[in-house]
């Protein structure tokens, strides 16, 4: 929660929001069939109204330090550069 915190937002809020993401488990259904349910251990529930906020808290700095070209769009993020070596390879 360093990140929620660096932007300002403090105190119970922050707590809120951790216990909020905490213990989620979700589980998969295929024509009446379930998996076991898991814990989740990333993202945010889907139609949430703090995931958009949440989310650009989290990506938004993501290019900082990269020295490959990196695209962003909603949630997507790609990661690419030039490869002709394995040295280039590891740095990618």
């Amino acid at each position: 929660m360093n990140k929620v915190r660096a932007h300002g937002i403090q105190g119970l809020i922050v707590n809120w929001i951790e216990n909020w993401l905490k213990g989620r488990k979700q589980r998969v259904c295929i024509r009446g069939a379930g998996s076991a349910w898991i814990e989740v251990i990333s993202g945010v529930p889907q139609g949430s109204v703090l995931g958009p906020i949440l989310l650009l808290i989290f990506v938004n700095d993501l290019d900082c330090g990269v020295i490959n070209w990196l695209l962003k769009f909603a949630d997507d993020t790609k990661l690419f550069g030039k490869v002709q070596s394995e040295l280039d390879r590891a740095c990618l």
